[in-house]
């Protein structure tokens, strides 16, 4: 029966994606799915998983229709109604809001005071409306390859515009008649206010994750760490919290002389309420709804497996919401307790405690495997002790505490002060420890997005092993487990297996970044980092989190490919837009060297772009016309600069190699005045591609330059919609009547080619 409602669980999975991403590859997952079952179950059996598969294809069919936009987006005015709490980042407020026809926007707004964030602060909150007017965008889709898909997180949810406002006006807005959701949110809000505001600078962030599920106020590098740890689950509200909290009410409740009986029914009732004042999100729903499964059930004395409780309640949370099953913390929260419940007997039969901790730390990575390498393309190896240290001790210690401080601080303040003075320690100890955990080496390994094939036999040999292990056999487990070891050493190692190289100009916005992997993992380049100019600011224009294009865009999308570190860090000029990322980058990945032009030293040094090279002692050299290197098959020739001249731009390092059967020159920034001398020392210059000089601007890419070196295509790294009007249409007229194909970021965001040894190669792009 277990097995059965589990297989109903992977039906319901099977309708849903069918629905939303129908392709070749799921109609192949659902025509070997039937065949199996088929072969292997009865016909009733078999016709219970087709109604199935249809049900939920059928559902989210429906919710697709019932909450499709009936908007044009030329719309300009609207009565909205925030329904969620306000997030207030420096001076950008962002929230969820709902129209009178019951579509949902996401708003953002820049802040153009601080009386006016005050003003914000003090009027906009769950249960208000506003007239507002503004104007509506589309959601941005991504624009590199596994890069976070913005627009389709969005519509998860059931948004499909961005509402800009002219302003808000707060003499405008009025209380709509308060629901009990929105009261609850309102606490909620006052709640992690309070917070904010009355409990120490460092662990209010870590406290207010812990009791209402909030975790904007953890500093990037803490939850950086937790992340990569495996501990960042101890951050949200799951099931270790709601057991653990539901379990001192009822023992106090009995303490206090309430009935068993009274006491379950007091819990259904509060838990609900508890799952608002968390958040809400998938995985405290499912926690809640299980909770109250087991209660309700103890009630009239039925007795259900926790396995089919879990398949339960996953059924019902997927019928409400089939976009629920794109959301990973829905992916995780159950993908881990169903085979922490497929392993309950081989849990049970640990006599050990340590052991049985070492065992449930291993089911869980195990079961968050394919979700982390699918969405991370990273996995933590000391989660597996740390999670032994870390997991008692935040579900009997900080947890609880976080909880008395935060009750008795109303009544208590003095009291309250000393727990918290105890709290704070505790935490800056354990965030210390995890942040010097993370730098061990091989504390964390980079595998890479696998592909759909191997991702799927992983999943299916891991949900074997578990299937194997409740059928109280450990070591007919062990098979699938070595084979599901086998794929992971396959996928640690796959650039090494590819004969494919590639050369990716990666849209960083408006700056430079190309990526050059040769075949066989044989060498990897990164020519600039992208970047942007950072300003001074007053404190409160400050955001929680500043955008590094290296950071955020270069490394996850590097280590997304597999790419653990660099053979070269080539950086073209000391220019924000080229060489800002460059911190991020050498945080993120190891850099063997770094390259930079001849003459650009001190220019380098005094901006301070080279200050965490400096840290790590990477080594720098500087580079300068007729020096070269060779890779493999590939040879780099540097043909520029030869000298330092008064333009920075010109004095960019120019690179010419060859990939696939195609001659490419990097131009960097390098404008007229540097490429009428390049034609000048190199009058046979000719390359099939160029990345075109300073993102297309009309002081580089001259006729002269363009009509010597004779390009079949030309790229160019610009922004979209940047405020200096690259790439120049002079530009791009001259392209054109050289009969040059242009390919531009802003228009088809990363722009990839790929080759093979054999001089074969292809382009592509990641926006249609």
């Amino acid at each position: 029966m277990k097995i059965q409602l589990l297989l109903v669980a992977v039906s319901a999975i099977l309708g849903v994606t069918a629905f939303s991403l129908l392709n070749w590859k799921i109609l192949c997952c659902i025509t070997l799915y039937i065949l199996y079952m088929r072969y292997r179950c009865k016909p009733c059996h078999l016709l219970i998983q087709l109604f199935t598969i249809l049900l939920f294809f059928l559902a989210a069919a429906l919710s697709h229709s019932i909450h499709k936009t009936s908007l044009s987006g030329n719309e300009n005015q609207f009565l909205v109604s925030f329904t969620e709490i306000p997030d207030f980042n420096g001076n950008m407020l962002s929230s969820k809001v709902d129209i009178l026809s019951g579509e949902k926007f996401q708003l953002r707004y820049k802040i153009s005071s601080e009386p006016e964030l005050f003003k914000l602060k003090s009027n906009i909150k769950p249960g208000i409306s506003c007239h507002i007017s503004g104007t509506l965008s589309i959601p941005e889709r991504n624009r590199n390859e596994n890069e976070f898909d913005y627009r389709a997180f969005l519509a998860s949810q059931h948004i499909y515009w961005i509402l800009t406002p002219d302003n808000i006006d707060t003499s405008s807005c009025m209380e709509r008649g308060d629901s009990l959701s929105t009261s609850l949110k309102r606490y909620r809000m006052e709640g992690i206010e309070y917070i904010d505001s009355h409990f120490p600078e460092y662990s209010k962030g870590f406290i207010s994750a812990l009791i209402f599920g909030e975790r904007n106020g953890i500093s990037e590098e803490d939850l950086l760490a937790y992340q990569r740890l495996g501990l960042v689950h101890l951050l949200a509200i799951s099931g270790l919290h709601i057991a653990a909290l539901t379990g001192f009410v009822y023992y106090l409740g009995i303490r206090c002389g309430v009935t068993k009986e009274n006491m379950k029914i007091a819990l259904i009732i509060i838990l609900p309420v508890y799952g608002i004042l968390a958040g809400g999100s998938p995985s405290v729903l499912r926690s809640v709804y299980m909770a109250m499964g087991y209660f309700g059930l103890s009630l009239f004395r039925v007795k259900l497996s926790a396995l089919n409780s879990i398949c339960a309640v996953f059924l019902l949370l997927l019928l409400l919401n089939p976009q629920n099953l794109f959301d990973i913390g829905f992916q995780l929260s159950f993908s881990i307790v169903f085979c922490l419940a497929m392993s309950k007997e081989l849990l049970l039969r640990s006599r050990n405690r340590l052991r049985e901790m070492i065992l449930i730390s291993l089911v869980c990575q195990l079961g968050a495997t394919p979700i982390l390498l699918f969405h991370f393309y990273e996995l933590s190896i000391l989660g597996i002790l740390l999670n032994i240290i870390f997991v008692p001790l935040y579900s009997y210690l900080l947890l609880p505490l976080s909880i008395i401080s935060f009750f008795i601080s109303f009544q208590f303040p003095k009291l309250a002060d000393i727990l918290l003075s105890i709290l704070d320690k505790i935490f800056l100890i354990c965030n210390a420890f995890a942040q010097t955990a993370e730098n061990i080496p091989f504390a964390y390994l980079t595998f890479g997005k696998p592909s759909f094939v191997l991702l799927l036999f992983l999943s299916l040999a891991l949900f074997y092993s578990f299937i194997i292990w409740d059928g109280f056999s450990f070591r007919k487990s062990i098979k699938p487990l070595l084979a599901a070891g086998i794929l992971l050493v396959i996928q640690y190692h796959m650039n090494s297996f590819s004969p494919y190289g590639e050369i990716t100009f990666i849209d960083v916005g408006q700056g430079d970044s190309i990526l050059i992997s040769l075949p066989y993992g044989r060498g990897d380049y990164l020519i600039d980092t992208g970047g942007q100019i950072s300003f001074q600011q007053e404190d409160w224009k400050k955001r929680r989190k500043i955008f590094d294009t290296g950071n955020d865009i270069v490394v996850p999308l590097l280590k997304s490919k597999g790419i653990r570190q660099l053979d070269k860090l080539i950086i073209t000029h000391p220019d924000a837009d080229h060489a800002a990322g460059a911190a991020g980058i050498i945080k993120g990945l190891k850099v063997k060297q770094i390259l930079i032009g001849e003459g650009s030293e001190k220019d380098f040094m005094e901006k301070g772009f080279l200050d965490e090279a400096v840290k790590k002692s990477i080594p720098v050299f500087s580079v300068k016309r007729g020096d070269s290197w060779k890779a493999d098959k590939l040879a780099f020739y540097v043909l520029n600069p030869d000298r330092q001249l008064s333009n920075t731009n010109d004095s960019s390092i120019v690179i010419l190699t060859k990939a696939g059967s195609l001659k490419w020159l990097f131009m960097g920034d390098a404008g007229e005045e540097a490429e009428k001398e390049l034609i000048e020392v190199f009058p046979g210059l000719k390359a099939d591609v160029i990345k075109a000089g300073h993102h297309g601007s009309k002081t580089s890419s001259s006729e002269e330059f363009i009509k010597t070196v004779n390009p079949k295509a030309a790229i160019i790294s610009s922004g979209k919609d940047n405020r200096y009007g690259h790439p120049h249409k002079e530009v791009l007229d001259r392209l054109h009547l050289e009969g040059t194909v242009i390919m531009r970021t802003d228009k088809k965001g990363a722009i990839k080619y790929r080759f093979t040894e054999k001089g074969m190669g292809t382009f592509s792009t990641v926006l249609p």
